[in-house]
């Protein structure tokens, strides 16, 4: 495959753990993968059946917020039945220009260790606090990159990722529960506003991120859908460090290119 960033994007990438690639979806195939995705949101697909999970936003769950419909009150989307089960979405996992970087920045035999839809509805979207995507994956080396792929317009405003450039040198940080089991946030902190670094996006743009990477993202307070698709590539040498009736059930892996090692995920 063609290598995707220059020189100077990935020494980006190592010193800041960041890098964004802009318009790595085309415009149809982010109108494709809206579409879908609001068919399962909107329409009469039903993620169980694709065997994916999906998660409503708190708040509406407790009852402190009302929404017309079920579907804009949608937080995630999450499993890897996502590219196991539907063809739009395998079709992302598997796009060219996201597998090339993913080689460019771990090599050429590539696993996929997540597939998520992060939604944030018109003025419903909450916030997802400071966060570390290794702290929910029991595996060594702690160096998957996550992909967050715009398809919409993102902004401060309507919670695109704001990240910390540079503290994926920092290691893991402590992280504490704070709606429910799987919503982990950094527990104690020392960086500050200064050291923030908002990414705003185009949609089709797909922003590179270390797993060590501190980010969060802040509520939708604007009347815009703010949507994202997630994959998240591993080394096909990485391990996993919990037996398989310990691990957590997303915890699992999908083969995108290259070799296989036995004893590896």
């Amino acid at each position: 495959m063609t290598p995707t960033l220059t020189d100077e994007q990935f020494e980006q990438y190592q010193s800041d753990g960041y890098v964004v690639v802009e318009d790595a979806l085309s415009a149809s195939t982010v109108e494709t993968v809206t579409e879908r995705l609001r068919e399962y949101t909107h329409g009469d697909r039903e993620p169980a059946d694709a065997g994916f999970q999906r998660q409503l936003e708190p708040a509406v769950e407790r009852g402190d917020l009302e929404v017309e419909e079920e579907g804009d009150a949608v937080r995630k989307f999450e499993g890897l039945g996502m590219v196991e089960s539907d063809d739009v979405f395998r079709a992302v996992a598997d796009d060219e220009t996201l597998v090339s970087t993913a080689e460019q920045l771990l090599g050429p035999n590539l696993k996929l260790l997540r597939s998520a839809a992060m939604f944030k509805p018109p003025q419903v979207g909450s916030e997802k606090g400071f966060h570390q995507d290794a702290a929910y994956y029991p595996i060594q080396p702690m160096d998957h990159v996550t992909v967050w792929i715009a398809l919409d317009e993102a902004t401060p405003e309507n919670g695109c990722m704001t990240v910390v450039p540079g503290a994926h040198r920092d290691g893991i940080l402590g992280h504490e529960a704070v709606e429910y089991d799987t919503d982990i946030v950094i527990s104690e902190t020392e960086y500050d506003e200064g050291d923030l670094e908002s990414v705003p996006m185009e949609p089709g743009d797909a922003l590179f991120s270390h797993c060590l990477l501190p980010h969060y993202t802040s509520p939708n307070e604007t009347d815009r859908w703010r949507r994202a698709l997630i994959v998240a590539y591993m080394s096909s040498r990485s391990r996993f460090t919990q037996d398989d009736d310990e691990r957590p059930d997303w915890v699992d892996s999908v083969h995108i290119t290259g070799e296989e090692f036995p004893g590896c995920v």
